[in-house]
């Protein structure tokens, strides 16, 4: 296999957790976990969120509602012709516990979604709303949408806040489930827990850009410790809806590096596709103890061999873009010249 550059790169200079970006009609929208609002920033480049975008208030939610408070992971999507924001929420006086996935709906999928309007859809329709549901993301495979989140077990009479789990549903429309959800994975493993946690969550769609490997990459391990680190699961093919269909990597696709100077705890980020290059944008902390403070978005490569999605396995060495740029190891088998890294990031700079 060639050579791989682990090196990282700031998306922004401000804490940004779970930052999922999506380009469209020319430009670059972030939307990521404010805590009280959905708010979208706007830029025409990956490498101009830190001073160069505009920053948008698309929802605020009323006071005193299920849906008022810790509003967390809104996931921009542009769905059968109109823009889509999924979100999780939870009422104020009853905290965590009643946290739940809803829907916003905004403008037709030519305009930009920060123009709005923007309108609240409420749950997704005929999801149980028994389940705690948080991290939920759209994808699309052969044709048919699914919805899949992080929850805790159907199984759960304490409200116990101790076990994640992913789940997936079937969609018959952006907003309406047509089948029960299913769970497809669960925190077995040593590297997805931390202490009596054991966390399944942040779900993000992942493929090759020849569609030779399709699957989910998702976080694992608590949060807010240095040892939160994404996963991956492999879409076997078939059903979605069977459990089987899915198989579980057993080595961690990013994590702490062993450099010493971080970043730490790279988790819940999102991934794109510029040319023929993939990029996964993720969070992670400046210092290894920073708990929830200071998750700012970063930049790492991804690259495919035989056994999947690769990312050295840890995070690379923070460094600035000319850096970045001049450090492609990447071989024909990867890369191009022409579009190779050092092209991808032409385009990000344009």
């Amino acid at each position: 296999m060639a050579l791989y550059n682990n090196s990282v790169l700031n998306v922004t200079n401000t804490a940004t957790p779970d930052p999922y970006v999506i380009h469209a009609n020319d430009n670059y929208f972030l939307t990521f976990t404010a805590g009280d609002r959905v708010e979208i920033w706007c830029a025409d480049s990956l490498l101009n969120f830190n001073d160069r975008c505009s920053k948008h208030v698309v929802w605020r939610p009323p006071p005193d509602t299920d849906y008022s408070n810790d509003v967390w992971a809104p996931e921009l999507h542009r769905l059968q012709g109109r823009w889509y924001i999924y979100v999780a929420a939870c009422n104020p006086h009853k905290g965590n516990k009643s946290h739940r996935m809803i829907v916003l709906g905004g403008p037709p999928a030519y305009q930009d979604p920060v123009q709005g309007p923007w309108e609240f859809l409420g749950p997704i329709r005929d999801m149980d709303q028994r389940q705690w549901a948080i991290d939920g993301t759209v994808i699309e495979l052969d044709g048919q949408m699914y919805f899949v989140y992080s929850g805790w077990p159907f199984d759960n009479p304490n409200e116990s806040d101790l076990i994640q789990r992913l789940f997936i549903l079937r969609l018959s429309d952006p907003i309406t489930a047509s089948s029960p959800a299913v769970e497809i994975c669960r925190p077995a493993e040593p590297f997805e827990r931390t202490g009596d946690h054991h966390i399944n969550e942040g779900p993000q769609y992942l493929a090759s850009p020849d569609g030779s490997w399709r699957g989910i990459a998702y976080s694992c391990s608590g949060s807010w410790t240095n040892e939160y680190k994404m996963n991956t699961l492999r879409f076997r093919g078939g059903d979605p809806l069977n459990p089987g269909a899915w198989g579980k990597s057993m080595n961690p696709l990013v994590q702490t590096g062993t450099n010493g100077n971080g970043p730490w705890g790279p988790g819940h980020g999102s991934f794109m596709h510029i040319g023929d290059e993939t990029v996964a944008i993720y969070h992670a902390t400046d210092g290894p103890s920073d708990g929830w403070n200071n998750r700012k978005a970063r930049m790492q490569r991804v690259v495919f061999n035989d056994g999947g999605p690769f990312m050295g396995g840890g995070v690379g060495v923070l460094t600035d873009v000319h850096t970045f740029m001049g450090a492609d190891h990447g071989s024909e088998s990867h890369s191009s010249k022409k579009h190779g890294i050092k092209g991808l990031l032409h385009k990000l700079l344009d």
